[in-house]
């Protein structure tokens, strides 16, 4: 299982294409976001980016990350959609316990 924030962290930095600028933005220290990268790529056993000075290029194997980060993400917003319709759509149900109705 991979760790959400470091997946959004790997995403950040991809868009950003800087570290300094990743942490800055998730509020994390630079040191961290090094971290989240090194154990991402210690999982998958490969290389995501490739840095040149204090800039970065996405590898292949993080661009196959990325496409899957973004599968992800938009999983999720189908289901946050799908929740919301039906929390809209569903009629609210007030249940008494047999106690509440005996008292009443």
């Amino acid at each position: 299982m991979f760790n959400t924030q470091h997946l959004m962290t790997f995403k950040v930095l991809v868009e950003t294409g800087s570290f300094t600028r990743t942490a800055k933005q998730l509020g994390l220290t630079q040191p961290a976001v090094s971290q989240h990268i090194q154990k991402l790529e210690g999982k998958l056993g490969k290389p995501l980016l490739t840095r040149h000075g204090r800039t970065t290029e996405i590898t292949q194997a993080g661009s196959i990350l990325l496409e899957h980060i973004q599968a992800l993400e938009e999983c999720y917003e189908r289901f946050d959609t799908r929740w919301q319709m039906y929390l809209m759509t569903e009629s609210p149900r007030i249940e008494f316990s047999a106690v509440e109705q005996v008292e009443a």
